[in-house]
């Protein structure tokens, strides 16, 4: 199963720019992957829309409870819910989303 975590911050809380949540910007970044893995989640990516202070990451997982569980058991996870807002939902790739149009 494919997710999409969507989490916005205001630009005066960009960690770029704010030393009080740099920190746990850059404790995510490098301990996504192995914190996922613990998970039986797959890590595919985070891309920055970094003038929207919109960061986007895209897991794929075995489940919900999976990802909901790394979400919230983690400190890492939790850490920078402190400045940003999100959301998280299941997304279909491109050849899921054409064999669904196609039936």
């Amino acid at each position: 199963m494919l997710v999409m975590q969507v989490t916005t911050h205001p630009a005066d809380l960009c960690p770029t720019h704010n030393p009080k949540f740099r920190a746990a910007t850059i404790n995510w970044y490098e301990k996504v992957e192995p914190m996922c893995a613990k998970y039986g989640i797959k890590f595919l990516g985070s891309y920055d829309d970094h003038l929207a202070h919109t960061v986007y990451v895209l897991y794929e997982t075995p489940s919900m409870d999976n990802l909901m569980k790394l979400m919230m058991m983690e400190p890492e996870f939790m850490a920078p819910m402190d400045f940003c807002t999100g959301r998280v939902f299941p997304v279909f790739d491109h050849k899921t989303t054409l064999s669904l149009i196609k039936k």
